[in-house]
């Protein structure tokens, strides 16, 4: 299939499609790749799988930092889908539960029948071999019986072989009472629903007491539990203990498109992840705070211009309502009029939070990883091999362009501008050969006139160095920008490499020397690479805006020193000096325009935002 090779090679989780946007199975990997991929290895290919892949569409993964959390995910997605594959996948049988009976020396099991019968149940657990090593894991720390013996046929004077080993109290035996066994089960609960402190604290609290009590021995005993126990405890961020409601968003821009991502955590655990692909051809900066204002106003369609249909992993999950907390990747324009809305309508605040570090700012990169792979999943849905045939062929070449090169230029901060250069080789980005050239000979904004200067630059360069040349060129635009391009190539002595335009409206293909613009189908592999090549120029050239996108509240502030506006402040970011707090005015003062005098004013001024990031 076309996706799997956009699949990341990272733990998560799968979730594959029929046609009607059905969830039919989902699965958790180490690998997400490697695990996906195996399902269309032939010779790998099961008899109960034909019917699975047979039916699969579409397949969308969400990324976990490792595969404990693609476990726990795993679960909770199934539970709430209960995907017809997975249990068919899996020789039909249910899942199966961890169950504490209700006995009076209650029992602990692994069942896959759940009954109205008063007992305990866990689960269901997708995976046999976790709820066998979670199961291990409590008797190597809680002697809980796990026997079918029952205590009504009296005491057990022969105790099963777990007793010698350690693993089994025998409370069957009469050699502890039903008040201490039961709190030693209390504790097997807490630990199977995650409520590890206050396990640890319970643990502790008996040592301490214990110990008071000279009761040494049994102390000892308390403290290897709280210790092995304290040791298997991982830290887990989509499983966690503080029961929090949280929205975490992350997202990601290409171009006039950005997709915001929602994980949605209720209760502390990971419940839902949405996927919203959002057009923006009017180029509003703040996409982001638009969308959460359309969001939480009551539209569960977020709509910027030209909206695209939302992406839901859960259309059916968790409605739109008020979480205690929405952490984001960045500060937003109308972060108080948001907090008042939350207030107004639902009677309580929301603690709005942009982390630097700890818990939740890995919450925000897991939102923002999976953003990213959203958009590559749009952006690169083309087969290889087959679109640099098909190339070849509508563009009638003499060989296959297996090495291509793409071209766009972006200004920054309105007037900073620069290009950048990507590389193709075989239909798949090259990206240790990507370029950013600085525009220093275009004043005015031309884009054409920029395009030219970074072309002859990138290629005066290799032909000096006689380095390999493209088999291709593709340029972000039309007649103009091909033209203007060809006039530089044919100077360099270049003019037999393929050079192409691509038009951004209708996604016209403008050979040089070809009268008429090529309009090829939408679903066409050539098509798509070619517009993965534009867009990725288009990503490269404007992670510039990333990259300053903090420098651009400094920059606001800089203007507020008599004389320094927007010329001096090109100057600054094309100096390359760092703008933090430990920037000395010796460096500042090297740059044409500041002077002694502004560059202490410009030190002062970092510095003091440095001790207060928060007034930036």
């Amino acid at each position: 299939m076309e996706k799997i090779k956009n699949i990341p090679s990272r733990p998560g989780v799968y979730i594959m499609k029929d046609r009607e946007g059905q969830v039919i199975y989902i699965g958790k990997a180490k690998d997400l790749k490697k695990r996906v991929s195996s399902y269309f290895q032939k010779r790998f290919i099961e008899r109960k799988t034909e019917a699975l892949v047979s039916r699969i569409d579409a397949i969308e993964t969400i990324i976990t930092d490792n595969e404990i959390e693609a476990l726990i995910l795993e679960s909770t997605l199934i539970k709430k889908h209960r995907p017809k594959f997975n249990i068919e996948l899996k020789d039909n049988y249910k899942y199966p539960y961890i169950k504490i009976t209700k006995d009076i020396f209650p029992q602990l099991m692994k069942t896959r029948i759940k009954k109205d019968d008063g007992s305990l149940y866990f689960g269901p657990y997708p995976n046999v071999k976790y709820i066998n090593r979670t199961l291990k894991t409590i008797t190597d720390i809680f002697p809980i019986r796990r026997c079918g013996r029952k205590f009504e046929a009296g005491k057990v004077t022969s105790p099963c072989i777990n007793y010698y080993m350690g693993k089994c109290i025998c409370p069957l035996s009469g050699k502890i009472g039903s008040a201490e066994y039961r709190n030693l089960v209390d504790q097997v609960v807490l630990f199977l629903k995650g409520q590890n402190t206050q396990l640890l604290s319970q643990i502790k609290r008996e040592m301490e007491q214990e110990a008071e009590k000279r009761n040494y021995e049994k102390a000892i005993y308390l403290r290897e539990r709280f210790t092995a126990l304290k040791k298997i405890l991982e830290d887990q961020k989509v499983s966690t203990e503080g029961g929090e409601d949280q929205d975490i968003f992350g997202i990601s821009n290409i171009r006039d498109t950005s997709n915001v991502t929602l994980l949605i955590k209720r209760g502390g655990k990971l419940v839902g992840k949405r996927d919203f692909l959002v057009t923006n051809p009017s180029g509003e900066e703040d996409v982001l705070g638009r969308f959460l204002a359309l969001y939480y106003a009551g539209s569960s369609e977020p709509v910027l211009e030209n909206r695209q249909p939302s992406q839901a992993e859960f259309p059916d999950e968790v409605p739109v309502a008020s979480p205690k907390e929405i952490i984001l990747p960045f500060r937003v324009e109308g972060m108080l009029t948001l907090k008042s809305f939350f207030q107004q309508r639902y009677g309580k605040s929301v603690l709005l939070c942009i982390p630097q570090k700890g818990m939740k700012k890995r919450l925000v990169d897991l939102a923002n990883k999976n953003a990213v792979q959203k958009i590559k999943e749009q952006l690169f849905r083309y087969n290889p091999q087959s679109s640099l045939v098909e190339l070849k062929n509508v563009l009638g070449l003499s060989r296959i362009p297996r090495l291509i090169e793409g071209f766009d230029v972006a200004t920054l901060l309105g007037s900073f501008s620069v290009a950048s250069m990507v590389r193709f080789r075989d239909a798949l980005p090259d990206k240790k050969s990507y370029r950013r050239f600085k525009i220093r000979f275009v004043s005015e904004q031309n884009d054409v006139e920029m395009l030219k200067e970074a072309v002859a630059r990138r290629y005066q360069r290799l032909v000096n160095e006689k380095k390999k040349l493209p088999d291709m060129i593709l340029v972000d635009g039309g007649k103009p920008q091909v033209n203007a391009v060809n006039g530089v190539l044919e100077d360099l002595g270049l003019s037999d490499i393929p050079l192409i335009g691509l038009a951004k409206q209708q996604e016209e293909i403008f050979p040089h020397g070809e009268r008429d613009p090529i309009v090829m189908e939408k679903r066409s592999d050539a098509l798509r690479l070619l517009m993965a090549i534009r867009n990725e120029a288009h990503r490269f050239a404007n992670t510039y805006h990333v990259k300053i996108r903090g420098k651009e509240a400094i920059f606001s502030k800089l203007k507020e020193i008599p004389g320094i506006g927007n010329a001096l402040l090109e100057k600054i970011l094309s100096s390359g000096v760092p703008l933090n707090g430990d920037v000395s005015h010796e460096a500042l003062k090297k740059i044409e325009g500041i002077g002694e005098k502004r560059a202490q004013q410009i030190t002062r001024l970092l510095r003091e935002m440095k001790r207060n990031p928060g007034e930036k």
